[in-house]
């Protein structure tokens, strides 16, 4: 029995379309993923608060005390090593970010300077070894808001960048208290998008202050998984047996997937096509997932098939077409001899025989 395999191979851009987050820290008890993340080494001035938060009630805040450098002054909020990433996946990983002073709200040196800094270090190899790829330092006294309009987008790649928050971004947290105009610009949203390749991953944010009315304060952590595509189609193959064809593909992972239409058509024109098939998608999955489809109705001619998924909102990918062969009759296009002469049906002797598939046989005529 002949076995035909056709394969369609599958290039993917890294082109945001679709995201799931696969482990996050919202701060409050009820919704941490990350069960194990928090203040390295909890001290009096590192610690969790509702003062402030972007998911009600509460968000994780290191603050001075006017010790200068002291170490009770800087902390590291760890999240633990996270493993079963997919290599050919991309990840970010992603916090809020504000500036404020519900302490010492009458210091001269309330809000953020220079020596008051944020480092993200990522480590990619269980926790081993990190690698600081991005810091995040305060300016002339700086204070901003969970909502304030400011972002930063690093790759974390092994080049470290440091920033500082934009000068005189000041904000107004206490009646009476003038700290100048709030322009509110500061680093709300911190992203990193992590190398390609990666299988595991565990991130840190070291945190210092060194004086009074100086703080820092966090919330909503996620590590989130980015899509190119709504599906990671990795298959798409057809097998030709002697009296059906079999159809098959797999996803890597799926997105807001309603379903699959799997279409035919004898003629090469998808205008003029017969749907086959429809198979219901997984919705959203990471894992691998097969579909199968058997064709028995397959007419004998050439046939072209293609897989289209459809979205939930509508929205669709197409893919293919592959085809298989299915003609029953070979036709017969030349006649020759051995020595490559054309000859007609009169000729009488061994004659080589072309078909229409490029196929060839010798016969005695």
């Amino acid at each position: 029995m002949k076995k035909l395999i056709l394969s369609l191979c599958l290039l993917f851009n890294i082109s945001i379309h679709a995201q799931t987050v696969i482990e996050y820290d919202f701060m409050e008890a009820s919704s941490a993923s990350y069960l194990t993340a928090g203040w390295w080494t909890p001290a009096t001035t590192a610690t969790w608060a509702t003062n402030t938060s972007v998911s009600p009630t509460t968000s994780a805040v290191i603050y001075g005390s006017g010790n200068g450098s002291s170490i009770a002054e800087s902390d590291w909020y760890s999240m633990p090593n996270v493993t079963g990433l997919s290599a050919t996946s991309q990840y970010q990983f992603k916090f809020k970010l504000a500036s404020r002073s519900f302490t010492s709200t009458a210091a001269a040196t309330r809000g953020l300077d220079a020596a008051d800094l944020i480092e993200v270090q990522v480590s990619t190899t269980g926790g081993i070894t990190y690698v600081s790829e991005l810091r995040i330092t305060g300016n002339n006294n700086a204070q901003w808001l969970y909502t304030a309009t400011g972002a930063i987008t690093h790759n974390a790649n092994g080049t470290f960048t440091n920033s500082a928050a934009p000068a005189g971004d000041v904000y107004q947290s206490q009646p009476g208290v003038t700290l100048g105009v709030p322009i509110n610009t500061g680093y709300s949203t911190v992203t990193l998008n992590l190398p390609m390749g990666i299988t595991q991953v565990a991130v840190d944010i070291f945190c210092k202050v060194n004086s009074a009315g100086e703080e820092w304060w966090i919330d909503n952590i996620e590590l989130i998984k980015l899509y190119s595509l709504p599906v990671e189609l990795t298959e798409f193959t057809a097998t030709k047996y002697s009296e059906y064809n079999v159809l098959k593909w797999q996803t890597a992972s799926e997105h807001n997937n309603s379903h699959f239409l799997l279409e035919r058509t004898s003629t090469g024109n998808f205008t003029e096509k017969d749907v086959i098939n429809i198979s219901t998608g997984a919705g959203n999955s990471t894992q691998l997932i097969d579909y199968t489809f058997v064709d028995t109705d397959a007419p004998s001619a050439i046939n072209y098939y293609q897989l289209t998924q459809v979205d939930y909102d509508g929205n669709f990918k197409q893919y293919g077409p592959i085809s298989i062969d299915n003609r029953t009759h070979k036709f017969i296009v030349r006649t020759i001899n051995l020595i490559g002469q054309l000859v007609t049906e009169d000729y009488r002797g061994i004659v080589i025989v072309i078909y229409d598939d490029g196929t060839s046989a010798k016969k005695l005529q």
